[in-house]
Protein backbone atom coordinates (compact mmCIF):
# COMPACT_ATOMS: atom_id res chain seq x y z
CA UNK A 1 0.00 0.00 0.00
CA UNK A 2 3.35 2.50 0.50
CA UNK A 3 2.56 3.34 -3.42
CA UNK A 4 -1.18 4.06 -3.24
CA UNK A 5 -0.60 6.40 0.14
CA UNK A 6 -1.60 9.94 -1.07
CA UNK A 7 -0.72 13.07 0.82
CA UNK A 8 -4.12 12.49 2.95
CA UNK A 9 -2.74 9.92 3.76
CA UNK A 10 0.66 10.89 4.50
CA UNK A 11 -0.74 13.74 6.89
CA UNK A 12 -3.08 11.50 8.78
CA UNK A 13 0.24 9.01 9.69
CA UNK A 14 2.71 12.32 10.57
CA UNK A 15 -0.04 13.15 13.21
CA UNK A 16 -0.61 9.81 14.58
CA UNK A 17 3.44 9.20 15.03
CA UNK A 18 3.44 12.56 16.86
CA UNK A 19 0.58 11.48 19.19
CA UNK A 20 -1.73 8.66 18.87
CA UNK A 21 -3.86 9.64 21.14
CA UNK A 22 -5.22 12.47 19.01
CA UNK A 23 -8.89 12.78 18.84
CA UNK A 24 -10.58 11.70 15.93
CA UNK A 25 -12.23 15.36 15.41
CA UNK A 26 -8.63 16.77 15.76
CA UNK A 27 -7.08 14.98 13.16
CA UNK A 28 -10.31 15.48 11.01
CA UNK A 29 -9.49 19.37 11.25
CA UNK A 30 -5.73 19.25 10.73
CA UNK A 31 -6.20 17.02 7.60
CA UNK A 32 -9.17 19.14 6.33
CA UNK A 33 -10.90 15.62 5.87
CA UNK A 34 -14.65 14.37 7.65
CA UNK A 35 -14.33 12.60 10.68
CA UNK A 36 -15.98 9.57 8.72
CA UNK A 37 -12.88 9.89 5.94
CA UNK A 38 -10.50 10.41 8.81
CA UNK A 39 -11.64 7.04 10.71
CA UNK A 40 -12.16 5.23 7.40
CA UNK A 41 -8.49 6.30 6.44
CA UNK A 42 -6.94 5.10 9.56
CA UNK A 43 -8.54 2.17 9.64
CA UNK A 44 -7.28 0.89 6.08
CA UNK A 45 -3.75 2.27 7.16
CA UNK A 46 -4.22 -0.23 10.10
CA UNK A 47 -5.66 -2.67 7.90
CA UNK A 48 -2.92 -2.49 5.38
CA UNK A 49 -0.38 -2.95 8.08
CA UNK A 50 1.10 0.46 7.41
CA UNK A 51 0.41 0.91 11.29
CA UNK A 52 1.61 -2.38 12.68
CA UNK A 53 1.29 -0.96 16.51
CA UNK A 54 0.11 1.77 18.76
CA UNK A 55 1.90 2.03 21.44
CA UNK A 56 3.09 4.38 24.75
CA UNK A 57 6.87 5.15 24.59
CA UNK A 58 8.61 4.94 27.82
CA UNK A 59 11.51 6.74 29.50
CA UNK A 60 13.55 4.01 30.60
CA UNK A 61 15.33 6.03 32.79
CA UNK A 62 12.17 6.66 34.73
CA UNK A 63 10.86 3.08 34.83
CA UNK A 64 14.21 1.43 36.08
CA UNK A 65 16.05 0.48 32.62
CA UNK A 66 18.82 3.15 33.19
CA UNK A 67 20.93 0.59 30.96
CA UNK A 68 21.48 1.20 27.64
CA UNK A 69 23.51 -1.49 25.16
CA UNK A 70 24.02 -1.46 21.64
CA UNK A 71 25.16 -4.40 21.01
CA UNK A 72 27.55 -6.03 17.48
CA UNK A 73 26.69 -9.44 17.04
CA UNK A 74 29.10 -11.84 15.08
CA UNK A 75 27.56 -15.03 14.36
CA UNK A 76 29.33 -18.19 14.42
CA UNK A 77 27.72 -20.14 11.29
CA UNK A 78 26.15 -17.96 8.78
CA UNK A 79 22.88 -19.91 7.40
CA UNK A 80 19.84 -18.55 6.62
CA UNK A 81 17.96 -21.48 9.57
CA UNK A 82 20.32 -20.12 12.41
CA UNK A 83 19.93 -16.92 11.93
CA UNK A 84 16.15 -17.02 11.64
CA UNK A 85 16.65 -19.44 15.37
CA UNK A 86 18.83 -15.99 16.25
CA UNK A 87 16.00 -13.62 14.84
CA UNK A 88 13.16 -15.52 17.01
CA UNK A 89 14.88 -15.67 20.38
CA UNK A 90 15.95 -11.90 20.01
CA UNK A 91 12.05 -11.66 19.29
CA UNK A 92 11.25 -13.54 22.25
CA UNK A 93 13.79 -11.59 24.76
CA UNK A 94 11.74 -8.53 26.86
CA UNK A 95 15.32 -6.58 26.94
CA UNK A 96 15.81 -6.62 23.39
CA UNK A 97 14.29 -2.99 22.45
CA UNK A 98 15.27 -3.82 18.36
CA UNK A 99 17.11 -6.65 16.83
CA UNK A 100 18.53 -5.58 13.19
CA UNK A 101 20.32 -7.74 10.82
CA UNK A 102 23.35 -5.39 9.27
CA UNK A 103 25.85 -5.69 6.86
CA UNK A 104 29.77 -5.00 7.29
CA UNK A 105 31.26 -6.60 10.38
CA UNK A 106 28.68 -7.75 12.34
CA UNK A 107 25.58 -10.23 11.49
CA UNK A 108 23.29 -8.22 13.82
CA UNK A 109 22.89 -5.18 16.13
CA UNK A 110 20.74 -5.05 19.19
CA UNK A 111 19.51 -2.17 21.17
CA UNK A 112 19.09 -3.33 24.75
CA UNK A 113 17.85 -2.01 28.21
CA UNK A 114 18.30 -3.56 31.36
CA UNK A 115 18.06 -2.17 34.82
CA UNK A 116 21.72 -2.17 35.53
CA UNK A 117 25.29 -3.68 34.54
CA UNK A 118 24.21 -6.75 36.64
CA UNK A 119 21.23 -7.22 34.53
CA UNK A 120 23.15 -6.43 31.37
CA UNK A 121 25.90 -9.42 32.57
CA UNK A 122 23.09 -11.77 33.17
CA UNK A 123 21.65 -11.33 29.83
CA UNK A 124 24.67 -11.33 27.47
CA UNK A 125 25.41 -14.74 29.93
CA UNK A 126 22.47 -16.80 29.02
CA UNK A 127 22.11 -15.44 25.33
CA UNK A 128 24.95 -14.03 23.92
CA UNK A 129 26.40 -17.54 23.86
CA UNK A 130 28.01 -20.07 21.35
CA UNK A 131 24.27 -22.34 21.95
CA UNK A 132 22.60 -19.56 20.21
CA UNK A 133 25.24 -19.62 17.69
CA UNK A 134 26.97 -16.39 18.55
CA UNK A 135 31.11 -15.96 18.14
CA UNK A 136 31.56 -12.80 19.59
CA UNK A 137 30.00 -9.45 20.65
CA UNK A 138 31.17 -5.79 21.23
CA UNK A 139 28.52 -3.28 23.64
CA UNK A 140 28.46 0.13 23.15
CA UNK A 141 26.49 2.07 26.38
CA UNK A 142 24.52 4.37 25.45
CA UNK A 143 26.02 7.81 27.43
CA UNK A 144 23.27 10.17 26.84
CA UNK A 145 19.95 10.44 24.47
CA UNK A 146 20.67 13.40 22.32
CA UNK A 147 17.54 11.77 19.90
CA UNK A 148 15.40 8.64 20.27
CA UNK A 149 12.33 8.50 18.35
CA UNK A 150 10.26 6.31 15.81
CA UNK A 151 8.81 8.93 13.14
CA UNK A 152 9.57 8.52 9.79
CA UNK A 153 8.66 11.90 8.50
CA UNK A 154 6.28 11.30 4.83
CA UNK A 155 6.52 14.06 2.82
Amino acid sequence: MTDALDNTDKAILNLLQEDTTLPLKTIAERVHVSVATAQRRIQALIDNKVITRQVAILDPNKVGYGLTAIVMIEMSRSNTSMQHRFERLMNEQPRVMSCYEVSGDADFMLMVNAKNMNDYHEFTRSLLTYENNVRSFRSQFVMNFTKSGTKILLD
